[in-house]
């Protein structure tokens, strides 16, 4: 990351999971925006003294991030950025939740579907080279559709070529079952200047490994660190919650060994169920994402490897914000893999053009 190879600006940044894979890139963060506090005190442990503002987005100009930045227009090289998502999640509300006052993170927010077009806003005045932005898979079903593809055609309208993919964590070196919606733009000029046809964009996209990574990959040597013992038989303990609901029938004693609703047990050869906000968190029916042991859930390490975040990650806040800040992220080695490829196929070559006109 030393190198800064390319600059890029992140919206929704929660705990910065974008940007551990922007950084293992090569990316240099201009700029951050966060509305919860809670997540810009954990991004700034891991990206000290980055430039940042803590507000609401619909607050944030275009104007405002070059003043703080010293940015010009079209000089970033990638804007970024992870809109909340409730509605569209396959586990949401769906269409029900659309247009609709609620509360989302702790605030009270009118149509959160909608802030992509926030980034749509002030990407008209900033005019990056390249937009990424992700979001949960179900904004690419079918009753989810007509909002992906009117997103898609409003970046178009900016004057940028779009594709997108659904992307497959444990296709990518994520020891993690999780898939995600990757929208990739690029400004029209680019796209001409480096001679890349629009068609032939979703090379962008990495290809899968062939060989996917596990639970045990990514947790086994955990059983012997002392740290990790301690949070594994502290009070996270979900035991008794199993006894319970077998007491009350909820559950059988074999369904221990296999995933079941809301629940989550799998067998450390293979990759883990898509980590969650609620489903790493002991508030919620004593979590829902458990051990391979059947015997607790995840502790903050454990979650920590299985969303490929470095091992030097600093986690801030309790037990139940640790777990929920890295259920919202972005895989950083997903994120690392596609912005490589930004980088190789698009970036690399316009900077090559450049020095030569």
């Amino acid at each position: 990351s030393e190198s800064k190879q390319f600059n890029y600006i992140t919206f929704f940044a929660g705990g910065g999971g974008s940007s551990c894979g922007y950084k293992l890139a090569g990316g240099d963060v201009r700029y951050m925006n966060e509305f919860q506090q809670l997540h810009v005190d954990t991004y700034l442990e891991n990206f000290p003294n980055t430039v940042h503002e803590c507000r609401d987005i619909k607050e944030v100009t275009a104007e405002g991030i070059m003043e703080l930045s010293g940015l010009k227009k079209y000089e970033l090289d990638i804007m970024d950025g992870s809109p909340p998502c409730p509605p569209f999640s396959m586990a949401g509300s769906k269409k029900e939740g659309w247009n609709k006052e609620k509360m989302a993170y702790g605030m009270k927010q009118q149509n959160i579907e909608d802030l992509t077009w926030e980034m749509i806003r002030i990407a008209e005045g900033l005019m990056p080279k390249v937009i990424v932005c992700e979001n949960v898979k179900g904004l690419s079903m079918d009753y989810a559709r007509d909002h992906l593809n009117k997103m898609v055609n409003d970046f178009e309208a900016l004057g940028y070529s779009v594709t997108w993919k659904v992307m497959k964590g444990h296709q990518h070196g994520v020891p993690q079952k999780r898939e995600r919606v990757f929208m990739v733009g690029v400004r029209n000029d680019v796209l001409e200047g480096i001679g890349l046809p629009w068609m032939c964009m979703s090379q962008v996209f990495p290809d899968p490994v062939q060989e996917f990574a596990s639970i045990d990959d990514a947790i086994h040597d955990l059983e012997t660190d002392e740290e990790n013992i301690k949070d594994a038989i502290g009070d996270h303990i979900v035991k008794p919650w199993f006894r319970e609901n077998i007491k009350l029938g909820h559950i059988k004693p074999e369904d221990e060994k296999h995933s079941y609703y809301m629940s989550r047990i799998v067998p450390k050869h293979l990759a883990a169920h898509s980590l969650t906000e609620s489903g790493c968190q002991p508030k919620f029916m004593g979590g829902n994402h458990f051990h391979h042991s059947g015997k607790r859930i995840y502790t903050p390490k454990e979650m920590v490897r299985l969303m490929t975040l470095p091992n030097d990650y600093k986690m801030t806040g309790d037990y139940n914000d640790k777990g929920a800040r890295i259920g919202l992220m972005v895989a950083p080695l997903c994120m690392y893999r596609l912005v490589e490829n930004i980088k190789a196929q698009i970036l690399e070559p316009w900077n090559t053009l450049q020095k030569k006109t």
